[in-house]
């Protein structure tokens, strides 16, 4: 009979939400008021009364909308949160390792070497035993050149691989993970997947939180479905994915929601917050950069990459344009992007298997295989200083195939030697030194030969917003 290392028992777990806290005296005096403007206590129940047992050697996952409670219920297992009601007993002895969240038990003034010290010692190692295993953790990471470096410094695949080099060395019984194949490269998260099934063979067990059918497949033994902090499915993994899928279908956006919220109304979907936040124009951005992308020659089976998919307006139209897995999707904000999948794909009966997405905040493409005959960024010039352009710039026309284009649409300065404000045709105010940026196409021009490509700006004023559009090109070397 196998051991049990876990056991949850009317598990429940409740934050107070704060709205409009200030000590500020303007604040409260503006609250004696206007109601609107008062500080209140919300409840939000992140986990109510769930019952689950693991035994040693399982690897179960843990899939659910955001908000569903699979990350609160890791932190409680982990100790970084206690419950509210309800109990959790784990194997006496069992240790536990954790990777939950990028930048979790490391410090970003500190350097590498100095984080894994103080990681070790938080999970309550002596000095002395991590001295043992940091060999191995450096070796591990593939880190050795930069361990002398403070992480702030760190890419967001960085930060992944030092901290799940720490957690495998610990030989922990029970391994917490939780979107990890969200960053990093090919080559280390399949280093990853053979550490993970070599932790199975060992009769570990692993408790495994992620977005990703493929993943939860590839690792998974059982599928425990959340919704609302409730456990709706406990069973295969086959049958707890089609579980989900059907969760989602049934109520697509369903978000998020505190005891005392108001109900979302569901009559403009135009007005969700994750098309509000891609600055309105939703679908006709969406559609623009589809059938920019047709108008410069893109083949359904060449690749094509979206920087800034954002909640994949233009995705709903590409994806099943393109042979599968030719679309690539890339954006720096995750919230946006897991309502496209969790809302809009399925509003438009796409399946966001057909592409394949990456999630991080430096335009770190280095996982991606490809190289790409047609690349787009609308809309995201506007949002990022100069030196974020380039580095976007940078990592894009890298993975342009000979021939290769990147469209970029941008808020322009026609006055370079200008400093103020200008006003865009869209009504929209733009500056050269604060969100939202204008540029002038000189001095972006500037930027791509410096970054080995040449610029052509382009006569089209058909942009929603009216942005101008520009086409790169990697210059032969």
């Amino acid at each position: 009979m196998t051991r049990p290392m876990l056991q949850a028992r009317g598990l429940s777990k409740q934050f107070v939400l704060r709205h409009n806290p200030s000590g500020e005296l303007k604040a409260r005096f503006l609250a004696l008021l206007h109601r609107d403007r008062r500080q209140r206590h919300e409840l939000f129940w992140a986990l109510r009364d769930l019952t689950i047992g693991v035994s040693q050697g399982e690897a179960v996952g843990l899939v659910g909308r955001n908000g569903s409670g699979k990350s609160t219920f890791l932190k409680i297992v982990a100790a970084i949160h206690r419950p509210t009601a309800g109990q959790l007993l784990i194997a006496r002895g069992a240790r536990i390792g954790s990777m939950i969240e990028l930048g979790i038990g490391f410090h970003p003034e500190l350097t590498g070497e100095e984080n894994v010290y103080m990681n070790t010692a938080i999970h309550g190692l002596s000095r002395a035993a991590a001295q043992v295993i940091y060999g191995a953790v450096v070796e591990y990471s593939g880190l050795r050149h930069f361990m002398d470096v403070p992480i702030k410094n760190y890419s967001s695949g960085m930060h992944m691989r030092l901290g799940f080099a720490i957690a495998a060395q610990l030989d922990p019984d029970i391994l917490l993970l939780d979107e990890i194949f969200a960053v990093g490269d090919e080559d280390f998260q399949k280093q990853c997947m053979r550490t993970l099934q070599r932790f199975l063979e060992d009769g570990r067990t692993i408790l495994f939180v992620s977005h990703s059918a493929a993943a939860v497949q590839a690792i998974c033994s059982r599928v425990c479905v959340l919704d609302q902090g409730r456990l709706m499915f406990d069973g295969g993994v086959d049958e707890g994915l089609t579980a989900y899928r059907r969760l989602l279908a049934s109520a697509p956006e369903a978000d998020v929601r505190a005891t005392e919220g108001p109900a979302l109304s569901n009559d403009d979907p135009d007005l969700a917050w994750h098309r509000l936040a891609a600055g309105g124009d939703w679908a006709r951005e969406g559609d623009w950069v589809a059938d920019t992308l047709q108008r410069h020659g893109l083949r359904r089976d060449q690749y094509v990459l979206e920087v800034g998919c954002g909640s994949l307006a233009a995705a709903r139209r590409l994806l099943p344009l393109m042979d599968q897995s030719h679309y690539w999707g890339y954006e720096r904000n995750r919230e946006l992007f897991a309502a496209g999948v969790i809302v809009e794909l399925p509003r438009a009966g796409v399946a966001p298997e057909r592409g394949h997405f990456v999630i991080n905040d430096d335009f770190d493409l280095s996982e991606v295989p490809h190289r790409f005959a047609l690349a787009i960024a609308s809309g995201q010039a506007r949002h990022l200083p100069l030196n974020r352009i380039a580095r976007m710039i940078a990592a894009v026309v890298r993975h342009l195939a000979p021939g290769g284009r990147f469209i970029l649409t941008w808020p322009d300065n026609p006055d370079p030697v200008s400093f103020d404000p200008v006003r865009q045709p869209d009504g929209t105010l733009t500056y050269p030194d604060r969100e939202p940026y204008h540029y002038s196409f000189d001095m972006l021009a500037r930027v791509c030969e410096a970054l080995g490509a040449a610029a052509e700006r382009l006569d089209d004023a058909s942009h929603p917003r009216r942005e101008a559009v520009m086409v790169m090109r990697a210059l032969e070397r």
